[in-house]
């Protein structure tokens, strides 16, 4: 697989809080606020969205890891946006810094790592692990 992207690939992805994306919705608190998987697939979503035109055809990306601090709480109907910067291209394991914002302040920081795979690939291997 020929990987031709290089650091400095940005993206932004954006969204307003709802009642689904709460702590008390996903089960991780009992507050109605951002929740922090929510914060966290929003940071992966930067990340992904980054790269993923400059990938070959039938690549894709998956999150293998994600050092993430979730530094103050959003309340529903305020917009939440998450930038994500490559800051490392080796081999097939790209390095994201992540910053995350709600219409107030800093809400999250990251660092993200996602590998380059190719999708039918890591499918086959996924359903095969299933019929075991």
């Amino acid at each position: 697989m020929d990987i031709k992207i290089e650091a400095g690939l940005k993206a932004r992805a954006e969204m307003t809080v709802e009642y689904k994306d709460t702590a008390k919705a996903v089960a991780s608190g009992l507050a109605e606020v951002f929740a922090t998987p929510s914060l966290i697939a929003l940071m992966e979503n930067a990340a992904y969205t980054a790269v993923q035109p400059y990938l070959p055809a039938g690549s894709s990306t998956v999150g293998t890891r994600i050092d993430a601090k979730h530094l103050a709480a959003t309340p529903i109907g305020l917009k939440v946006w998450a930038e994500a910067v490559l800051a490392d291209v080796d081999g097939r394991k790209l390095t994201f810094n992540i910053t995350a914002y709600d219409e107030a302040e800093k809400i999250g920081e990251a660092v993200h790592e996602r590998f380059v795979i190719d999708e039918q690939r890591f499918l086959s291997r996924a359903e095969a692990k299933g019929k075991r």
